[in-house]
């Protein structure tokens, strides 16, 4: 094809004598370029031209579309060229020539001058007609040869893609592989399968070449792909922007280089399920055989999704008749309505895969009743329509109906619970029975399928229906009659008030099947609510307060004596507007009143109702059992009566027991008083309690019980007031059983201004006799006190005088106790006491002190187990003090010890005391003391026998000494005397620091100059032993603020001690330095070093180290190194490890902030 082309364009070159020569190809409505030549040269890019012909005007169309040669002379001024293409080649006069083949313009051949405008001349145009006729033979023959290689690579393809489709691999694999082959075939630059999936659309696969970005979740918003779905045909488009219907729309395919684009539909069953997609980045055309190919790859696509389709929905099926045989067997197994209904909504909802359902059940209004969902608020149930729309068209034709958007197609708004479902089916159950319908929030969820399903289970749901109603109705007749063995087994036996109170508001509600009960008692001013059974929160709340008028409706049937029942209280004209807003706030229907009587000790009759959460219409069979109920009733509240009366004298003989043996065991007046306090209203069963004590000629509260009350502690009233007053007047009880009837005797006592209207008071009377106050109980209603709850609080006034009497007794011995308790916390002497067996019974604080055992450690055990040794003498003669040591801490510790023996009657040991105190210090000291004189003594004899020694010798007259001998005897002596001085230096200067009156002077100090000194003066002393002395000095002068003496002592004392404890040949370091602030001094050496126990007891006076080698010396150097140190303003501190030597650093003020030279500080 290209040979012949390009033999064509020359031709036409030579022939006209023209500058520009083109041909172009005509196939499937396109114009493409194959060869054209500029002045001889190939134009490269004519070969990439695209034009659709019936899309943009151009020569070349109108050539095609009128099959007759074009001249223009003024190629640049005319409408019927491409300009774009004209102006890129230059062209100014042009002339175009159609080949024809078998009556079809297979191509179009172009002569143009680009130089200057010319025409061309009849005779041109018929030889360039018949050059074109003759070339038409064999560029047939080449271009039916390429279509049909191109035809049978596009079967190959097909082919090998049907093959790879068909290879049994998931449907995305499959999806992916179509896409991946299927753009490069036809050069895109991506390839993309976008699906339809229940009115939404989805990304099934996609492929882009190197370099272009995946389409993702942009699929949606390709415009060649919408139009293709919508039309359902295949459409090129040579620029895609054009096809873009906003500047977004336009951005998106910029940004994904989208310049020519190709859609194809997929359809199955007429219906469009997806689009195939491919993508070049240019714009250009699409010929038919790219067409072609995307149409066969789109109709084997089609038939793997209906393939994976078809299996899905046989899965699918399956799915469903399991899980309709899993319902059937659910629900049928369900016999209670309730339960089976929700069971019915939960498993229709799992069946069809739905989103949402619910359950309507006629009335016998002809109104339909929410009785259950799932998937929707639960506050819909109970909802009532009137059967339309689409509920109403599946009632009237007994068969499931589907619809589409239900929201806008219903007769009326929808509920804002249903406004979000795309979908609802609705199926009935039965002949008119009911609804139940399915709704899903997606588009085109539900198929016929799932219809005919539906339909299956709502005949299932209506047996399962008949059958639960069955079982309502068998157990309707059960519970009457266990209502009635209930009423007769609970009501004929003798039970307590409450509990017959109980029984019969329980067996109201069970007999009668109703869902919550209440009681009501008669009372003076209504009734009041006595029981209650499964009361929601919001009707007990509206009943806490009783019925009394304007409750008309009940109070006539507890008066008369009638049943009341009432199907619906919301529409009942009977009951006042309250009521009936009460029905529907606290979520009731209907409602049977019972009358009952009070018993023997009532006045009137009370009431019992039965609530129904659904209308409930009475029967004969209802209105006999609440008649029964009634005298069953009435018959069981005169027993309790008679009951209540003997229990509640047991009761009150049992409290009271209970109550003196608890106020026996009180042991502050105070706590007594509030004992009674409390007791008193259980005792009696009401509300509150005060006690009022006499003091002089008036009565104080010192106690009360109850709420509120506690601020009326201390009130004082008149002795002479009433009620209380009254009590201690006549010495004797007063009784009020409704102080209302008296606005005085309310005004009388603050506690009946609270609101509490029953008084009943007696008196208090010491064991003596004399009168201690009244004790009053008060209730909040008016109530007949019984004759048994009088004598009932007289007693317990008579043992709470009695317990006040113990009370106050045990507060003075416990106050005897308390003092003696002190005595021995407080005494410095550890005393001990242990009973008859030795066993510790008293352990003060000191003598947790002193042997450092806590007091609950010791309780309960003898002193050999807490001390390690024995207290007791081993002479029981022996009296006085006695040393006894024990261990603690390491360390032994020295008891001064006395013990005393107490005796019971019979002269048996009753105990021991031992009393005791700690001498260890004391010990300590005389032991340091005599070590220390002893020291001393030998460390004074050793320079005074040398002098003694030396000056006898120098005093002989039978030896003639020489000048030498006399200088060192007398060298000797001198050294000695030193060393006698620095001794007593030392024990002036412990004395001094002792007392506190030490001198030191400080002055600036030049620390080289003393370290050096110290130095020398350890190596002529003899002590060096073999030790090698190190000095650290910094090169720069070194001045603290000291005095000069006393920290020469200081090193030398550190140094000797270095010296001492260093084995022969260490290295004993002296090392100084300064700092912005301080000026450290370092002893160091790498001898024995010091244990951490040890650390803290160097300092101490006398402290003398065991390990130390050679002469011992009296304990005092590092104490003095240490006041001496403290005394110039510094400080000293140790670094050791045992075994690895120890460095003592001192620390000094500089000179520069220290006491000027001449100064004095005195310690």
């Amino acid at each position: 094809m290209e040979t012949i082309a390009a033999l064509l364009v020359r031709a036409t070159s030579e022939l006209l004598g023209v500058e520009l020569a083109a041909l172009a190809l005509v196939e499937g409505g396109v114009a493409a370029g194959v060869r054209a030549e500029l002045d001889g040269e190939d134009v490269p890019w004519w070969r990439e031209l695209r034009l659709t012909l019936d899309q943009e005007p151009s020569a070349i169309a109108s050539v095609v579309f009128e099959a007759a040669p074009l001249m223009l002379y003024d190629v640049e001024s005319s409408p019927q060229v491409k300009q774009d293409v004209s102006k890129a080649l230059g062209v100014k006069s042009s002339l175009w020539v159609p080949l024809v083949s078998e009556e079809q313009v297979i191509a179009v051949l172009t002569a143009a001058s680009t130089s200057s405008r010319r025409t061309f001349s009849a005779g041109e145009i018929s030889c360039l007609e018949e050059l074109a006729a003759e070339t038409v033979p064999a560029l047939a023959r080449a271009r039916s040869a390429s279509a049909l290689a191109e035809a049978l690579a596009r079967e190959q393809l097909v082919a090998r893609l049907s093959r790879r489709l068909r290879a049994g691999l998931d449907l995305d694999s499959a999806l992916s592989v179509a896409v991946a082959e299927s753009g490069p075939a036809l050069a895109a630059s991506r390839c993309y399968l976008r699906l339809n999936e229940h009115g939404r659309i989805a990304m099934g696969a996609d492929w882009s070449a190197d370099g272009f970005a995946a389409l993702g979740e942009r699929a949606a918003d390709l415009p060649e792909a919408g139009l293709a779905a919508r039309e359902r045909r295949t459409v090129r488009l040579e620029d895609a922007s054009t096809a873009a219907r906003n500047a977004s729309e336009r951005e998106g395919l910029a940004e994904l280089e989208v310049g020519a684009a190709l859609a194809t539909p997929i359809v199955l069953d007429d219906q469009p399920i997806g689009v195939l997609g491919f993508h070049r980045p240019q714009p250009g055309a699409w010929t038919d055989a790219d067409a072609t190919l995307a149409e066969g790859v789109a109709r084997e696509l089609g038939l793997v999704l209906q393939t994976a389709r078809l299996l899905d929905e046989n899965e699918r099926r399956l799915r469903q008749q399991a899980a309709l045989l899993s319902a059937a067997q659910a629900v049928t197994s369900e016999l209670r309505l309730e339960t089976m209904l929700q069971r019915l909504v939960e498993e229709v909802v799992r069946l069809l895969e739905g989103d949402a359902a619910d359950c309507w059940i006629s009335e016998d209004d002809g109104r339909l009743r929410l009785r259950a969902v799932h998937g929707l608020p639960a506050e819909e149930v109970g909802s009532e329509l009137v059967p339309a729309g689409t509920i109403g068209e599946a009632l009237a034709s007994g068969r499931p109906v589907l619809r589409r958007d239900p929201a806008h197609f219903e007769q009326s708004e929808p509920r804002a619970a249903y406004r979000s479902f795309q979908e609802v089916v609705v199926a009935p159950i039965g002949e008119g029975r009911g609804v139940l319908s399915v709704c899903s929030r997606r588009a085109d969820h539900f198929r016929p399928g799932d219809l005919e399903l539906l339909d299956a289970f709502g005949r299932l749901a209506a047996l399962a229906l008949r059958n639960a109603e069955t079982f309502e109705e068998r157990s309707r007749q059960a519970r009457i009659q266990r209502g009635f063995y209930r009423i007769a087994s609970v009501l004929g036996q003798p039970i307590s008030l409450a509990g017959t109170l109980e029984a019969v508001v329980q067996a109201a509600r069970e007999a009668l099947g109703g869902d919550f009960a209440a009681l009501f008692m008669p009372r003076r001013d209504g009734l009041v609510l006595a029981g209650s059974e499964a009361l929601p929160a919001t009707l007990a709340a509206a009943l806490a307060e009783g019925l009394a008028p304007p409750q008309t409706a009940l109070l006539d049937a507890a008066m008369e004596g009638y049943v009341l029942a009432a199907r619906d209280v919301r529409d009942d004209e009977r009951f006042e507007p309250e009521w009936r807003a009460l029905a529907e706030r606290a979520d009731y229907r209907s409602l049977l009143a019972v009358p009952v009587g009070a018993g023997r000790d009532g006045d009137g009759t009370g009431l019992v109702l039965v609530f129904f959460a659904e209308t409930r219409r009475f029967v004969d069979d209802d209105l006999e059992l609440a008649q029964h109920l009634a005298g069953a009733a009435r018959g069981a509240l005169e027993r309790s009566s008679l009951y209540e009366q003997e229990r509640l004298a047991r009761a009150l003989a049992q409290r009271l027991a209970h109550t003196g043996g608890v106020l026996a065991g009180g042991l502050a007046p105070t706590a007594v008083l509030e004992e009674v306090a409390r007791e008193a209203p259980r005792l009696l069963g009401v509300e509150a309690c005060a006690i009022r004590a006499l003091d002089g000629d008036e009565l104080v509260v010192r106690a009360v019980g109850g709420e509120g009350l506690e601020g009326l502690l201390g009130r004082r009233s008149p002795a002479s007031a009433w009620l209380s007053g009254e009590v201690i007047e006549s010495r004797a009880r007063v009784v009020v059983d409704d102080t209302r009837e008296d606005e005085r005797l309310v005004a009388s006592d603050p506690i009946l201004g609270l609101g509490y209207e029953a008084y009943l008071g007696v008196p208090l009377a010491a064991v003596e006799g004399a009168l201690q106050g009244v004790l009053a109980v008060y209730a909040f209603r008016p109530r007949s006190w019984r004759p048994e709850e009088v004598e009932a609080l007289l007693a317990l006034a008579a043992n709470a005088s009695a317990a006040l009497a113990n009370a106050e007794l045990y507060q003075r011995v416990a106050l005897e106790r308390e003092r003696s308790l002190a005595i021995l916390a407080n005494i410095a002497d550890g005393i001990v006491a242990v009973d008859r067996e030795g066993r510790v019974v008293l352990w003060n604080a000191a003598a947790e002190q002193i042997t450092g055992v806590p007091t609950r450690a010791a309780l309960g055990r003898s002193p050999q187990e807490v001390l390690g040794r024995t207290l007791e003498s081993d002479d029981p003669r022996a009296s006085g003090n006695r040393l006894v040591s024990i261990p603690g801490g390491g360390e032994e510790t020295w008891l001064s010890l006395t013990e005393a023996v107490m005796r019971d009657p019979a002269g048996e040991v009753a105990g021991r005391v031992y009393a005791f105190r700690d001498i260890s210090a004391d010990r300590l000291v005389e032991q340091m003391k005599s070590d220390f004189v002893s020291t001393v003594s030998q460390q004074l004899r050793r320079p005074l026998t040398s002098i003694y020694g030396f000056a006898e010798t120098l005093l002989r007259s039978d030896v003639l000494f020489g000048e030498d001998e006399r200088r060192t005897f007398l060298g000797y002596i001198s050294s000695e005397s030193e060393r006698l001085t620095r001794i007593v230096d030392a024990l002036l200067s412990v004395a001094r620091l002792d007392a506190g009156n030490l001198q030191v002077v400080l002055a600036p100090t030049d620390v080289a100059d003393v370290v050096t000194a110290v130095v020398a003066e350890a190596e002529v002393s003899g002590n060096v032993n073999g030790h090698r002395l190190v000095v650290d000095l910094p090169p720069e002068p070194l001045t603290a603020a000291a005095d000069g003496d006393k920290l020469r002592q200081v090193l030398g004392n550190l140094v000797e001690n270095a010296l001492k404890f260093s084995p022969p040949g260490g290295i004993v370091t002296v090392a100084a330095w300064g700092a912005p602030d301080v000026v450290r001094i370092r002893v160091a050496d790498d001898g024995i070093g010091i244990p951490a126990s040890e650390r803290q007891r160097i300092f101490r006076k006398f402290y003398r180290d065991p390990r130390a080698g050679g002469p011992s010396g009296a304990g005092l150097g590092l104490f003095i190194a240490q006041g001496l140190t403290s005394a110039m303003g510094g400080r000293i501190s140790v670094a050791s490890a045992e075994g690895e030597g120890a460095s003592f650093t001192l620390e000094l003020q500089p000179a520069a902030r220290g006491t000027s030279e001449g100064a004095d500080e005195r310690v």
